[in-house]
């Protein structure tokens, strides 16, 4: 149970992350002509989709709040894995389909007009694609974690293994000594 719970967790982990990481290179290259001559704009992942970007973060959060959660907080956070993977997915496949879009800001900024005139088309990188496949493998194991929830629910959460155990009394009367010592455990021994 437990391997497979970390498995479909570091597969989310690791989607998250891949997808974070493709966003800093260079997605889309175009270029429009502005008022002095021609000039190339580039586009990296995070200005191109920054909705991935943040769906990434998004993710990697929500593994976290799987790891640490009880039942309930398990299903939401699965939820959310799979909502974020899509939204990763999405937003990266809309630049591949339609890098004019990504670059619009950046063309307008740079002409110093409000219509884009873009010479020729825009080059696309392979860093979408990269950023969809981790999104995708985000979704996988949000999908894994909600199939395989109801398994884990007798296993311990992260924040169940820190409780303190309270059948544990002390007959101080008995032994001075161990008074001192359920103090040592975090017992109150005066109870």
């Amino acid at each position: 149970m437990r391997n497979e719970r970390g498995i479909l967790l570091l597969a989310g982990s690791l989607g998250a992350v891949v997808s974070l990481g493709a966003g800093a290179p260079t997605w889309v290259t175009a270029a429009v002509a502005t008022v002095t001559g021609e000039t190339t704009i580039v586009v990296d992942g995070r200005s191109a989709a920054p909705v991935a970007t943040a769906l990434a973060l998004v993710s990697l959060a929500a593994v976290v709040a799987s790891l640490l959660g009880r039942r309930i907080a398990r299903y939401v956070a699965a939820l959310v894995l799979v909502a974020g993977g899509a939204g990763v997915v999405a937003s990266s496949i809309s630049v591949m389909t339609s890098p004019e879009t990504a670059v619009a800001a950046p063309a307008r900024q740079a002409s110093g007009t409000t219509t884009v005139e873009l010479d020729g088309t825009p080059s696309v990188a392979a860093w979408p694609a990269v950023s969809a496949a981790g999104g995708v493998l985000v979704v996988l194991a949000g999908a894994g974690t909600i199939v395989r929830a109801r398994r884990w629910a007798a296993a311990p959460a992260g924040s169940a293994r820190h409780e303190r155990d309270a059948t544990r009394a002390v007959d101080v009367s008995e032994d001075p000594a161990a008074a001192w010592d359920s103090l040592s455990h975090g017992d109150d021994p005066t109870r």
